[in-house]
């Protein structure tokens, strides 16, 4: 991760943070939960948890995966209507997360301006420090270190969250691990990386980008590159190339226009697949081109 307010620190005092979303896409998705929890000293100080009204319907997909209904947050208030008061209780902290940056962007866009916040990720640190596990969902770490469950619901993802935290930082205090200790750069010919076909150009890959290790699917037409050039630099970050979505598959990457739920009228078979076993507890992942981009340079 490149971006300016990524950190990473071993911290007793910051903000978790954990939106559901209608997907993940900042473009074209919106947020209808925000949870948030204030830690002092590494115990929980204080909670915040707001339903939010989203501009368009739930899609029956989301509600399926949340348990959030349009019912549910008929009458809510909107994002930018909570604005103020999600800012205040953020105040400077730093905010943790797991897969961070898809919140503070969609907290960014509903807000239509730039959270000041530092944020760490705690899915990067669970990489490295649990490189045995095949997946590090949030849920799969609650399962695997024994926390609170995970529930898909926005404050009991901080919660699973903050205990995941407290569970890597006793982890690294009882292995005697500093940060600089995690964190290394590897040849361009690291595991995981699919060369029948694409091969990658780089000499170097760092573990810590979005794509290291994962398996992804392009589907439908790309607006800024050919898809083959998309794939080239999923391949030199260390990605691995499906031509069909399945149970390995991590993320379906989908052209902007196949995206799009007020374009797309009705969903590709791919996506279809991917929500099914979204469902069925896979880890799998639906970002539309431009949620692409912005991870590439992340």
């Amino acid at each position: 991760m490149s971006s300016k307010r990524y950190t990473k620190k071993i911290i007793g005092d910051y903000c978790v943070l954990d939106t559901e979303t209608t997907g993940l896409s900042a473009y074209y998705d919106e947020v209808i939960e925000i949870g948030i929890l204030r830690v002092r000293d590494n115990k929980i100080e204080s909670k915040y948890s707001q339903l939010i009204q989203p501009e368009e319907e739930i899609d029956s997909f989301i509600t399926a995966l949340t348990g959030i209904t349009n019912e549910m947050v008929s009458g809510m208030p909107t994002i930018g209507q909570v604005k103020e008061e999600v800012k205040s209780f953020l105040g400077d902290d730093i905010i943790l997360g797991h897969n961070t940056s898809f919140d503070v962007r969609f907290i960014d866009a509903g807000f239509q301006e730039e959270l000041s916040n530092h944020y760490m990720d705690t899915m990067q640190f669970s990489r490295k420090l649990y490189p045995e596990l095949e997946h590090h969902r949030l849920s799969d770490l609650t399962t695997y270190l024994g926390l609170s469950n995970n529930e898909h619901r926005a404050i009991a993802d901080c919660i699973s969250t903050k205990e995941l935290y407290d569970a890597i930082k006793a982890k690294m205090l009882k292995e005697n691990l500093k940060i600089e200790d995690l964190w290394v750069k590897h040849s361009g010919h690291s595991r995981g990386i699919d060369i029948s076909e694409i091969v990658p150009t780089g000499m170097e890959i760092d573990e810590d980008n979005f794509f290291f290790g994962r398996h992804v699917v392009f589907t439908g037409k790309l607006e800024r590159m050919i898809r083959k050039d998309a794939m080239q630099l999923v391949v030199n970050l260390g990605g691995i190339l499906d031509k069909s979505v399945t149970k390995t598959t991590n993320y379906l990457i989908l052209g902007n226009n196949d995206y799009n739920p007020i374009l797309r009228g009705e969903k590709s078979s791919k996506q279809k697949k991917a929500e099914k076993l979204k469902l069925q507890g896979q880890d799998i992942d639906i970002i539309d081109e431009f949620t692409f981009y912005d991870l590439l340079n992340e």
